[in-house]
Formats: structure tokens, sequence, C-alpha cells
């Protein structure tokens, strides 16, 4: 698969086009909870000694935390896939009409010389 970077959008060869800003701000949010779920204990030891927060509360943060990077993977996967069933909707060509029986039968009725 062919990746052709822009300044602002993100092309390969299957024409689905996807917003690079969207894609890095989407990054960034993921990058800062896995971040804080890291550097959970860091963290609590200098909450603890600056500001004197107890255990509890701490792995409460962690808890949270871990659970903010779970829920961002699965909004950042959800909204991927949302794009590319959005994509393939759009590329749908249309084939029926829906006026086109109507049509015949006016053209039929022109051709046997019929009043409608």
């Amino acid at each position: 698969m062919t990746v052709y970077y822009t300044k602002k959008r993100k092309y390969d060869n299957n024409d689905l086009t996807i917003d690079v800003k969207t894609l890095e701000k989407e990054n960034k949010v993921l990058r800062a909870a896995m971040l804080k779920k890291r550097y959970a204990n860091v963290i609590f030891k200098s909450q603890q000694q600056v500001l004197g927060f107890d255990e509890k509360e701490m792995k409460k943060k962690a808890e949270s935390w871990e659970k903010q990077v779970q829920e961002e993977k699965s909004n950042s996967k959800r909204e991927r896939d949302r794009k590319k069933a959005r994509m393939a909707i759009e590329s749908i060509k249309k084939t029926v009409n829906f006026g086109d029986a109507l049509q015949v039968e006016r053209d039929l009725l022109v051709i046997i010389g019929a009043t409608s």
C-alpha cells in the first residue's frame, strides 16, 4: 500500500482520506493517558511528598488513568471504523433510479401513440 502525505491530508492508493490533524489529536490524547498510567508511581510519590496525598487516592487515580487509556483506545478504534464505513458508503455508485419504471411506461405510451 502506497501512502502519500501532504500538508493537510493523507492519501493512500484506496482513495481513502483521513485528516492528519484529527489523527494527531487522537494520538496525543492516547499518549498522554498512556504516560500517566506508565508514570503513576512517580506521580504518586511526588504528589505524596508535595501535597500529602494518601495511597488510596493515588490508587484510585491510577485506576482512572488506566480506564481512560482503555476508553481512548476503544474510542479511536471506533472512530476509525466509522470513518471507513462512511467512506465505503460514499463510494457506492447509484445503479438504480426509482423513476425508471415510470419513464419506461411514458416512453411506451409515446411509442404506441396512446394518450395519457
